[in-house]
């Protein structure tokens, strides 16, 4: 098995899904994300569509993190759009249902024109349809976030939760198909325990065309333990952090 970063997953070609659980949420990589990103890309420009958590709780762990997501905001070279506050009426009996999400995802992302490297974290997905949404609008929803993401050459990161593991709805089959790789945030099978937070496997995804760089099984997953600061990751039964 070979190690990975999940700054390294910014130079594959398509979209990275991160799906999770109640148990192990998997917010914690959305952050890392964001953090190399703007360390390793200080003239990149990121968007973040957030449905599950606050601009304060971004800004709070950004901090911890290391750098000012406050200044990058007055800068321009992040946009925030809080999915709840900014769309209260984004309800499924409304004609237009995600449509008015989608033309402003859209706006921003012409606006990145020219910027490189671009990055989208959508965070998180699987709202839309516990709120009433259709798969079926949900999934077409996907199908154009991805497109214009690819069009524009855009980097889509999109956590979806995961309500029922043995379970999988249409739309989480519908991105497995559409994304390059697919993180799985998993509880630890024996149950919670005070030194490892949770698992996590990494398999390619349908449109990966290369040789996949990283493989991870579930039978071999990495464990890895959520600090103040940072998730240290290590090979089941070591403690040896490997990430």
């Amino acid at each position: 098995m070979s190690s990975f970063s999940v700054s390294e997953l910014l130079t594959s070609t398509g979209p990275v899904l991160i799906t999770d659980q109640l148990a192990s949420p998997g917010d914690f990589l959305l952050h890392q994300l964001l953090s190399e990103y703007v360390k390793s890309s200080p003239d990149g420009k990121c968007i973040i569509i957030s449905t599950s958590q606050d601009l304060a709780r971004w800004k709070a762990i950004s901090s911890r993190s290391g750098f000012n997501m406050a200044q990058k905001l007055e800068q321009g070279s992040i946009v925030f759009v809080d999915v709840p506050t900014q769309f209260p009426d984004l309800s499924p009996s409304k004609e237009t249902t995600l449509l008015p999400l989608l033309n402003l995802i859209r706006r921003y992302i012409g606006e990145l024109r020219g910027a490189t490297p671009s990055l989208l974290i959508f965070d998180e997905l699987a709202l839309f349809q516990w709120i009433g949404h259709s798969e079926l609008d949900v999934s077409r929803f996907a199908r154009a976030l991805v497109a214009s993401c690819a069009k524009n050459d855009v980097f889509l990161a999109i956590r979806y939760h995961i309500a029922a593991p043995d379970d999988l709805d249409n739309t989480v089959r519908i991105l497995l198909q559409l994304s390059t790789y697919h993180i799985e945030v998993l509880p630890l099978s024996s149950g919670k325990s005070g030194a490892v937070s949770g698992e996590i496997a990494l398999h390619p995804g349908s449109v990966l065309t290369s040789t996949p760089r990283w493989v991870i099984s579930r039978s071999r997953a990495l464990q890895y333990r959520l600090g103040e600061y940072h998730a240290t990751y290590f090979e089941r039964g070591t403690g040896n952090a490997v990430l």
